[in-house]
């Protein structure tokens, strides 16, 4: 499993050809136990290792294989918010994908999601079922799974995720990876579920992770100071009845006592907010709504999200105005926390990973029922457009990974600190 470092040295020293036919061929090998893969650009790729090989001015990310969440454009590949419902390639790359290739990675396909994202397990009447490589037998969560699997595979030593409720979170936290969630409009282009999510970087350690959000954000991170910080820890879950599992509140008390132990202060805090749900349901619905609406064959779309494009016709107009500005006045809210402390810490997720298959045979409704502990810690910020990150924080009584959230002003705070914990006694 090679650092971004080190895939970029190897590069430069053996040329970046040979390293992506060898995760080509990894990836083909290895994907049918977890079905974390929606496309792969051999062709594409190889082509773009061998013009880097020629290359006299490398980027930062030079020869470095990156995989893209499947509802991010990329030039030549079909769209498809994981339905069967866009057959026709895009004409053009995201923003994020350009800035990508602009900095020398090499991007080798798409990964898998649910349908429109809309739950935090990777299951979809187009792709199947996908699984947590730490235990095929479980959910890698999502919605950005196939990009968490693909990581803590060791395909990739990054990836582009996407995350309106917790997408990047969660499936980070099941998988034992950093995944960051950046603020509302860091990133260029995105107004995914009508201003709740945006894209971010899944990555198998913090400096990967820093390295990637460098290059979809376009800029070059600045040293720390490295001064004590003020740190909130919250058990308090914004979704009602869906307490923290134990695991979780042991990995929450540990990291409080390793970050108590690097310096910083650190007390228990009490969160208060007004309730997000109205305001994050209304842009949920409206935002699906406004995918499945640009789709080439919307009557492909799984039958529960036809029942989601029905159920949601309120979401729009007035409601929906109304929903994006509690979104600006929860955000001026919460960002009064940070007045107080400079960290929040929290569990990622209130329960363990579910069994793989969790989605099958359940409709919208009970769907959406399932998903409420996966998004009981990650959704409020998302309303509030925060920046927040999971972190890894060891193993559950399950043998599964767990993560720890933290959630500040801005990511470079949040990198910074992730970076340092990692490192920590």
């Amino acid at each position: 499993m090679l650092s971004s470092n080190e895939w970029r040295a190897e590069a430069l020293e053996c040329g970046a050809v040979p390293l992506i036919e060898k995760a080509l061929r990894r990836i083909r090998a290895q994907d049918r136990h977890f079905n974390a893969i929606s496309v792969l650009l051999d062709d594409e790729a190889l082509e773009a290792a061998a013009e880097l090989d020629s290359s006299t001015d490398p980027g930062p990310l030079h020869g470095v294989p990156v995989l893209i969440k499947e509802e991010v454009d990329v030039r030549g590949v079909p769209t498809t918010y994981g339905t069967n419902a866009n057959p026709t390639p895009a004409a053009t790359d995201d923003e994020i994908v350009r800035r990508l290739r602009n900095a020398g990675a090499i991007i080798l396909g798409k990964t898998t999601m649910p349908a429109f994202g809309a739950f935090p397990f990777t299951e979809s009447e187009a792709r199947g079922i996908t699984r947590n490589p730490h235990n095929p037998g479980f959910t890698p969560g999502g919605s950005s799974g196939g990009s968490a699997v693909a990581v803590a595979a060791g395909w990739v030593p990054f990836a582009v995720g996407g995350d309106g409720g917790g997408s990047i979170r969660i499936p980070s936290a099941h998988c034992g990876l950093y995944g960051l969630k950046p603020a509302r409009c860091t990133l260029p282009g995105e107004d995914l579920w009508c201003r709740l999510g945006t894209a971010g970087p899944i990555a198998r350690s913090a400096r990967d992770c820093t390295l990637l959000f460098d290059a979809l954000s376009d800029s070059v991170a600045t040293e720390s100071e490295g001064a004590s910080l003020r740190i909130g820890v919250s058990l308090q879950p914004s979704t009602p009845l869906t307490p923290p599992h134990r695991d979780h509140v042991r990995a929450v008390r540990a990291m409080a006592e390793r970050l108590r132990g690097m310096g910083h202060e650190v007390r228990d805090y009490r969160l208060r907010h007004k309730d997000p749900t109205a305001a994050f349901v209304t842009q949920f619905f409206a935002g699906i709504r406004k995918e499945i609406a640009e789709l080439e064959y919307p009557d492909r779309i799984e039958r529960r999200h036809k029942v989601t494009r029905a159920a949601g016709v309120w979401a729009q107009g007035p409601v929906l105005r109304w929903a994006e500005g509690f979104s600006d006045r929860l955000g001026e809210q919460l960002d009064r926390v940070f007045d107080d402390i400079d960290v929040l810490l929290t569990p990622t997720v209130a329960s363990r990973p579910a069994r793989a298959g969790v989605l099958s045979g359940k409709g919208m409704l009970a769907a959406q029922i399932a998903s409420l502990p996966s998004v009981a810690y990650t959704a409020l910020w998302n309303v509030s457009g925060h920046p927040a990150m999971s972190i890894p924080a060891g193993r559950g009584s399950d043998g599964l990974p767990v993560g720890v959230q933290l959630v500040a002003r801005d990511e470079r705070l949040l990198l910074d600190l992730a970076s340092a914990s990692s490192s920590a006694p």
